[in-house]
């Protein structure tokens, strides 16, 4: 992959903290906690070290000033191997004093503790940074001095959070996610699995035509033709680099792109609809309920709590107000 890709790449990442905590995990337990599917969980190790272990994988060793990445959607259990005592995250949150959220396995002691966001990150408004991460991404920082700042200031605005906290948390989150692809980028390079979905640059210009313009009248054909390549070859390639067809991500893009702006913008329903490519309103509210469970209007109505419900203290009550916020 060349560098003028992965510059192109970054230009466009948008980074967005949804929810943060405070693990907490005495020695001898372990935390689980499911994955989200439209949100990636970020765990910054403050103390302490052990493993992790996703569902079905080989556990993984951290230690202090390592961030974890488990795949999206995927369950997972943080702590000390071995452990015979375990948590869930749902029965293991509580609120602290200050309205920070915190989530303990034991009896509070702090032999492992961890800073979690809960966040969504794409290229484009439509390409997801972790799409195609299938094991836990484990990366020590402790030689970043600039990471570790980074991080510990974007803690210090969550544990007190004012005007503009969102903005700024979602800044250093992005510098954060940065620096960690730096460093590494420099020892995966291209056979990064983050990245595994572009390592064929003949299918680099199909996905920047999509993601530029998912309501754009895209066939097979034409995206084959950007390519150079044949309709079946480019199919092919496509599908075997993706797991899924090219007019099968071009909805998904299309979809991701109508839930953003839904969020976004006061703009009916009907012409979000027709911007991303869908002439008609109800198969796109047909589509749009497929794959994120609810009809556009209801998708809009919980965002816009969402979002009354973080503005007087942002982050500590997203917390607090369950499973519509995304809890780490």
């Amino acid at each position: 992959m060349s560098c003028d890709t992965l510059s192109n790449l970054f230009s466009t990442l948008s980074v967005q903290v949804h929810a943060f905590a405070f693990c907490e995990i005495q020695a001898g337990w372990q935390l689980a906690k499911n994955g989200m599917p439209d949100a990636i969980l970020v765990h910054y190790v403050l103390a302490g070290s052990g493993t992790i272990v996703v569902e079905g994988q080989e556990p993984l060793r951290f230690g202090p000033n390592c961030i974890i990445i488990p795949p999206r959607g995927m369950r997972h259990s943080i702590g000390f191997a071995g452990a015979a005592l375990a948590v869930t995250a749902e029965d293991a949150r509580r609120v602290l004093p200050d309205g920070l959220i915190a989530l303990t396995a034991g009896d509070g002691s702090r032999d492992i503790l961890l800073a979690c966001g809960s966040i969504s990150a794409r290229y484009a408004g439509a390409l997801g940074l972790f799409d195609r991460l299938h094991d836990a991404l484990v990366e020590d920082l402790s030689g970043s001095d600039r990471l570790r700042h980074a991080f510990a200031f974007m803690v210090e605005e969550l544990v007190q959070p004012s005007f503009g906290t969102q903005e700024v948390t979602s800044a250093l989150m992005k510098q954060c996610l940065a620096i960690l692809l730096r460093i590494h980028l420099k020892e995966k390079g291209a056979q990064s699995p983050i990245f595994e979905a572009l390592r064929d640059p003949r299918l680099v210009p199909a996905i920047a035509a999509i993601l530029d313009a998912p309501g754009a009248s895209h066939t097979v054909d034409s995206l084959a033709a950007l390519c150079g390549m044949s309709r079946s070859g480019f199919a092919e390639r496509f599908s075997a680099t993706f797991d899924e067809g090219p007019i099968e991500y071009l909805q998904r893009a299309r979809l991701q792109r109508a839930a953003k702006l839904l969020t976004a913008s006061p703009m009916p329903v009907k012409v979000i609809a027709e911007s991303v490519g869908y002439a008609s309103r109800s198969y796109f509210s047909h589509a749009f309920k497929a794959a994120y469970g609810c009809d556009p209007s209801a998708y809009r109505t919980r965002a816009t709590r969402m979002v009354q419900a973080l503005e007087p203290l942002p982050y500590r009550e997203a917390g607090a107000a369950g499973q519509d916020t995304g809890e780490p």
